[in-house]
């Protein structure tokens, strides 16, 4: 399994890297399509698992919460109007909709919360990476402190767990995952932001602030592991898709940034105004 996980790595993290680098509408890009092949992975699951999930709904969900925030952020919309509770009644509205048409009751609760709740998170997910790209003037290396901090704690936590990870972490969610791979990765989180802040000259972040923004994206980055995990493991699913050999699908490859993104994105606006 390492194999295909180096090879999935040498071409996928260049591509990735590249896009952060030019970053406005290519970036955006290439975010939303990741958006709209998580759900794709996502609906192909659940409806599997025999929640009959609607396609239509919960690709309006994502996208739909993805733009207004990305949009309202960059105030591409000027208007007096309160844009996400709007777009977050118009979700609801469609989705409610959707059931009425269907006149089918029984099971429509279990259909729209299924149709909200996944989408959602990955729409407000990757909506702040590309908030946390736009910052300011730093916004490529915030970004790519982000991208590599993750992918070093993956690493450390994988390695290590594999090595000496004997007592598990959520045995029943996600059977690989260990204690010492968690404490790893929190350690690997830590020393990644002190050395990378250094590398990509960021300048902001105090020595207190710099030690629990890397334990913080560490945790995070476990937790939101084990959240897509539980996703999975709900659906009777090992990995969302085989779109990329050794790392699953585009859930499997995106779950890091799940509670992260947020995390970091508003970690950063408190130093930033401070």
């Amino acid at each position: 399994m390492i194999l295909p996980r180096i090879i999935t790595a040498i071409f996928g993290i260049p591509l990735i890297l590249v896009s952060v680098y030019y970053g406005s509408t290519l970036y955006f890009i290439t975010l939303l399509l990741v958006l709209l092949y998580m759900i794709k992975e996502y609906v192909y699951m659940t409806i599997n698992a025999g929640y009959e999930t609607s396609l239509v709904g919960s690709v309006f969900s994502g996208v739909c919460i993805f733009l207004i925030i990305v949009l309202e952020e960059m105030n591409f919309i000027r208007t007096n109007i309160y844009l996400t509770p709007v777009f977050v009644t118009t979700i609801f509205f469609i989705l409610f909709f959707i059931e009425i048409l269907r006149q089918k009751p029984v099971g429509s609760l279990g259909r729209i919360g299924v149709s909200f709740i996944g989408p959602v998170l990955f729409g407000w997910s990757l909506a702040h990476m590309f908030l946390i790209r736009d910052i300011r003037p730093k916004g490529m290396e915030y970004t790519i402190l982000l991208f590599l901090t993750i992918w070093i704690c993956d690493t450390a936590s994988y390695i290590f767990g594999i090595l000496w990870g004997r007592k598990k972490l959520a045995q029943n969610i996600s059977p690989k995952k260990s204690v010492v791979g968690l404490i790893s990765g929190l350690i690997a989180g830590i020393f990644s932001v002190v050395i990378l802040k250094q590398l990509l000259n960021i300048e902001i972040i105090n020595t207190q602030g710099t030690i629990i923004l890397g334990f913080g994206l560490a945790f995070f980055t476990s937790i939101s592991d084990l959240a897509e995990s539980l996703i999975k493991r709900d659906c009777g699913f090992k990995d969302s898709d085989d779109l990329l050999p050794g790392h699953g699908g585009m859930m499997d490859r995106f779950d890091s940034f799940l509670f992260t993104a947020p995390f970091y994105f508003y970690f950063l606006i408190y130093f930033l105004k401070k």
